[in-house]
């Protein structure tokens, strides 16, 4: 989730939260959940100085090492092989095939005029907005499990916040689908797991070529497309470019509104230029259909692309906690790369929870 991202009046933080509150729980993490570690794969080389820093503070951290861990263990209980080592691929190398296809400045060119004659992005929108450094021959730019999960003044803004906030989004979707078919359904499973849990995987995965580190620590500016955070719609095109069919990436785009309640169109949105990113015509792949007015989705939505969007509420609590805490934070030391270790280590809706409960003393201790 990004801050920018405009969620429907008819689906409030509140009645998010009321539903969550019925939500069932069919994975247990223990409550010595951190010390369950699995060494992080080596840093790659070839990062920039920057995005290599953060990956060693990553690789570094037992906290970032523990959800690793039970990141691997929620994949390794995904039922369909072959999504199930889709996923694994994507994890251990994020490197964006969707650049593959323009390896000339012309052609990156090009596709940002497409887009803005389409009303996606701004006519002067930088080119590297869509093509971030280091993206133009689809490399890998920085490690799955260092990257940041999102900008600074927003959550999980830290080496190693994407997977955690991916870890948590992939256990609450794998907890909402067990409390649909239970509520729901008879006679087994009707939601998909494995699709809710990769879609929550695969809507942030470019956040590894947006929020790439600069030397000071601040990151990469995120170019908005179609009115939501770039990595949105090219985490879209990511999953075009690697074979998932339009029910997957209309389930994946769904993640920052559902389309239901006025919404619809957003998701058809970022649905046509995911398609255009990707290098596709979006009627075709089957994303969408023309109609008298413009767009429609091509079909009616699975229940999947609601128990997506439903999983992607983290940010009701990390966005306060990380902006109450990095703020202490700052006054005691004004170094970004102070604050990426202290976060990289120590959860801030942990440290929040600290400040909250025990006061700004039991705070500081944490921090030691």
């Amino acid at each position: 989730m990004c801050t920018e991202a405009k969620r429907s009046a008819l689906f409030s933080r509140a009645s998010f939260l009321a539903a969550a509150t019925t939500a069932a729980a069919p994975i247990f993490w223990p409550a010595d959940a951190l010390a369950w570690q699995v060494a992080l794969p080596p840093v790659p080389k070839g990062l920039s100085a920057a995005n290599e820093a953060a990956a060693k503070i990553a690789s570094s951290s037992p906290f970032v090492s523990a959800k690793y861990f039970q990141l691997l263990k929620l994949i390794e209980s995904m039922g369909d092989a072959k999504l199930r080592e889709d996923v694994q691929r994507l994890i251990d190398d994020p490197a964006p095939h969707y650049a593959r296809k323009y390896p000339t400045p012309e052609s990156r060119t090009a596709l940002r005029d497409a887009l803005a004659r389409e009303g996606f992005v701004k006519a002067d929108a930088p080119v590297s907005g869509v093509f971030p450094p280091h993206t133009q021959t689809g490399r890998l730019v920085q490690p799955f499990w260092s990257a940041p999960g999102s900008d600074l003044n927003s959550h999980h803004s830290y080496p190693g916040g994407l997977l955690v906030h991916e870890l948590f989004n992939s256990t609450m979707a794998a907890n909402f689908e067990h409390t649909y078919d239970a509520i729901y359904f008879e006679g087994g499973r009707r939601v998909n797991r494995d699709v809710v849990i990769a879609a929550a995987l695969y809507h942030d995965i470019m956040k590894t070529v947006v929020f790439q580190f600069n030397d000071d620590g601040t990151l990469l500016e995120e170019l908005s497309i179609g009115d939501t955070g770039g990595h949105h719609c090219l985490s879209g095109a990511e999953a075009i470019a690697r074979g998932h069919d339009a029910r997957f990436v209309t389930v994946l785009l769904s993640a920052h509104a559902a389309p239901s309640l006025g919404d619809e169109q957003k998701v058809v949105t970022w649905c046509r230029a995911a398609a255009m990113i990707a290098g596709f015509d979006p009627v075709e792949y089957g994303l969408v259909k023309k109609t008298a007015d413009g767009y429609a989705l091509a079909a009616l939505p699975p229940i999947e692309t609601f128990v997506n969007n439903l999983s992607d509420h983290d940010f009701v609590i990390t966005i306060p906690a990380v902006r109450e805490v990095v703020s202490r934070l700052h006054a005691i030391n004004p170094s970004l790369w102070y604050r990426h270790e202290i976060l990289a280590n120590k959860s801030a809706v942990a440290l929040y929870q600290t400040l909250a409960a025990q006061g700004e003393s039991a705070f500081r201790k944490a921090l030691q």
